[in-house]
């Protein structure tokens, strides 16, 4: 059946059906489980960071060891760089004092037997001045030299022995002394001077030049 309303008023609306209000303990759930999802993200986000640097920390001592490697390799290499070079320079020395000898036999030998006496000694070059020697070379020391010197002062063929230059040089980070000196030099088979003794009776002297 149909009604009508006559007297023209809006009938009351009829009241909704509500569902039951959320609980206090459901929200607790919800925010627990919220903290724990997070906590788990977290976590993972977290381990595999840790397992990034790790893995970058492996890397860095691995390249740490083979740079300590390398550089033994390098300081072993510069070692025998300077080994070689000076064999190079003790060989390019004995082979322009032969190729251009300008005394006799005998003064070579007794020179070369002198400079066997001191280590790490390379002279560069020998050459008359008037009645003089002149000797340019090298070092590696300061004890060295005194021994070139304290050996040419005892020999028997050479005198007056006079240091004119001593100095350092830094060559590729090595500190080497550079030196010039002169001397005179006297043949054992010569007549002694006066003031001075003749050689010990018996002594060999090194042998002359031919036609000397």
């Amino acid at each position: 059946m149909i009604k009508i309303n006559l007297l023209g008023v809006a009938p009351p609306p009829t009241p909704m059906a509500e569902g039951p209000p959320a609980t206090r303990s459901f929200q607790v759930g919800v925010f627990v489980g919220a903290l724990v999802v997070s906590f788990a993200i977290v976590g993972i986000i977290w381990k595999l960071w840790s397992s990034a640097v790790a893995e970058m920390d492996r890397k860095v001592k691995v390249e740490q060891v083979r740079e300590q490697e390398l550089k033994a390799v390098k300081n072993q290499n510069d070692q025998y760089q300077a080994r070689l070079r000076d064999l190079e320079q003790r060989i390019n020395t004995i082979q322009t004092l032969q190729a251009g000898r300008v005394g006799p036999v005998e003064e070579m030998t007794a020179l070369g037997d002198v400079v066997n006496r001191a280590s790490d000694l390379y002279l560069y070059s020998m050459s008359p001045q008037a009645d003089r020697l002149v000797l340019s070379g090298q070092t590696a020391s300061v004890e060295s030299m005194a021994t070139f010197l304290s050996s040419l002062q005892k020999s028997a063929y050479f005198q007056d022995v006079q240091l004119r230059k001593f100095y350092q040089d830094n060559q590729r980070g090595q500190l080497l002394y550079k030196f010039t000196l002169d001397m005179l030099y006297k043949s054992p088979t010569a007549a002694p001077a006066p003031g001075q003794t003749a050689p010990p009776a018996g002594a060999a002297a090194p042998a002359r030049r031919a036609g000397k």
